[in-house]
């Protein structure tokens, strides 16, 4: 194995997975594994969260929602994006469910079903302020008497995107409170479809009262990390990801000593600079370069110069003990110091979740289920 690599706790993972359906109360949870599985491996990651309660399986793209299939899970998964035509097919041979927004996606869809001789799971999108994908709340009769008339198509369920949820909580409810409206639409119509769901991750966690939803989504909570993308995780929820590597390289230099492309770091002590096996093609970004801090027995040294593409080299006092060999965390726990996603995503202007989706699957995934 590489001498740098993720660790995906599993442990951690259940138990924010039981933390979350515990939150949710009477509402089902399902499972977002999209981005495999936010960068923590979208097999394993579904497979612990199954088993600790979830009971749907969220992906973005046909490519996800087979690779799951491939492994011989056989939960109910909705696609939560937009397809082409010629996807549904094997959506419809594998027991995939799809998003459908529009007429002609859901005529195509009830075409290509038929033509395999399959029934395919529909959930309709609407938009109550995303402003992405989805019809107008009003459309949603109209809709779903279209896809109540296929005989291939099997409304399985409605559903909305909270754009603003635990940040803007009069725009959140004037969203829930249109999507009740459509919802109340459809009852009266009879034709409300078995699953009805709203609330995200944050909207969960906010304790929305969204009233006839009967499933939530959950993605970068499951993971331990805070939905708005930059605070440490609520209590109740821990972090799964931790990003290792060992010191592959220890040399002593001078002050005065250049370290790095551009020379943009320069020794202003004695120091040892310490290389790791690690760059910015393992997603670990360049711009962390002279700023980020790395766990080295314990202590935080920071990130001298610039990470290059396959190595990052670290700081550290002329009088610290430090062996090739030695582990450092660039993102996670050492003894009783840490480097959360939600610092190093603050060093480049960005949240937590593009730092766990961005690292490579160049780094390989070591999977324990430690405390």
């Amino acid at each position: 194995m590489r001498s740098a690599f993720i660790e995906v706790d599993l442990r951690r993972l259940a138990l924010n997975v039981e933390f979350l359906c515990r939150t949710a109360g009477e509402r089902k949870l399902m499972a977002i594994v999209k981005a495999n599985g936010y960068g923590h491996g979208a097999v394993p990651v579904a497979q612990v969260a199954l088993q600790a309660g979830a009971q749907w399986l969220g992906v973005a793209t046909q490519s996800e929602a087979e690779e799951i299939r491939h492994a011989g899970i056989v939960a109910p998964m909705l696609i939560l994006g937009h397809q082409r035509p010629d996807e549904y097919e094997t959506c419809a041979r594998h027991n995939i469910s799809v998003t459908v927004s529009d007429p002609i996606a859901i005529d195509q869809a009830s075409h290509v079903a038929a033509r395999a001789g399959k029934t395919l799971g529909v959930h309709l999108k609407l938009d109550t302020g995303m402003g992405r994908i989805g019809a107008r709340p009003q459309e949603a009769v109209e809709l779903a008497k279209r896809i109540a008339a296929s005989d291939h198509l099997r409304f399985e369920g409605v559903f909305s995107h909270l754009s603003s949820a635990g940040q803007d909580d009069a725009f959140t409810q004037r969203q829930i409170g249109l999507f009740q409206a459509a919802l109340a639409r459809l009852e009266k119509a009879s034709l409300l479809p078995p699953w009805r769901h709203i609330l995200n991750s944050a909207g969960t966690l906010g304790g929305y009262d969204a009233a006839g939803t009967n499933l939530v989504r959950t993605g970068i909570a499951m993971y331990g990390l805070n939905p708005d993308g930059v605070n440490a995780p609520p209590k109740g929820l821990q972090p799964v990801m931790s990003v290792h590597a060992h010191v592959n390289f220890v040399k002593r230099v001078p002050k005065g000593t250049p370290v790095g492309y551009g020379q943009t770091y320069v020794a202003d002590r004695d120091i040892q600079i310490a290389t790791l096996g690690i760059g910015y093609a393992d997603g670990y970004r360049r711009g962390f370069s002279g700023r980020a801090r790395v766990l080295i027995g314990g202590m935080h040294w920071r990130v001298a110069g610039r990470v290059s593409m396959d190595q990052t080299t670290v700081a550290v006092d002329s009088d610290f003990p430090v062996s090739v060999g030695d582990e450092a965390v660039l993102m996670g726990r050492q003894k009783d110091r840490e480097v959360t996603a939600e610092e190093l995503a603050g060093l480049i202007g960005t949240i937590n979740y593009e730092i766990v989706t961005g690292m490579s699957a160049r780094l390989p995934r070591v999977y324990r289920p430690r405390s």
